[in-house]
């Protein structure tokens, strides 16, 4: 085996121990969407419309994290989450971030 498998594998890792560390934030935030008169929860990010990064980036937003500190966490360029976030609002019929924290934070934080 090389070091390039062993590389990954770190990666993969540290990205699983880091979704088990917001696990429940994740169970809380996130919800399957409930049919009910083909209308989706309005305050529940529906996880089938985001991809398993925007899911990751959306979470540390709600944490609070900057975009600056995400890039530096994933290892991605700020631009990079700036547009994942673009995305993301984009998705959740929000327009910026202040209306992303506020329509999705749980209730109990």
């Amino acid at each position: 085996m090389n070091l390039a498998f062993y590389a990954i594998s770190v990666i993969e890792v540290n990205r699983y121990l880091r979704f088990l560390k917001i696990k429940p934030e994740a169970f809380e935030v996130f919800a399957f969407q409930k049919v009910e008169g083909n209308e989706a929860l309005k305050n529940k990010i529906i996880y089938g419309d985001l991809t398993r990064r925007e899911v990751e980036i959306a979470l540390s937003i709600l944490r609070g994290l900057s975009y600056k500190e995400i890039a530096r966490d994933f290892f991605i360029a700020e631009s990079t989450v700036s547009k994942h976030a673009s995305n993301i609002f984009k998705k959740t019929a929000v327009k910026n971030r202040g209306q992303f924290i506020s329509r999705f934070k749980p209730k109990n934080e």
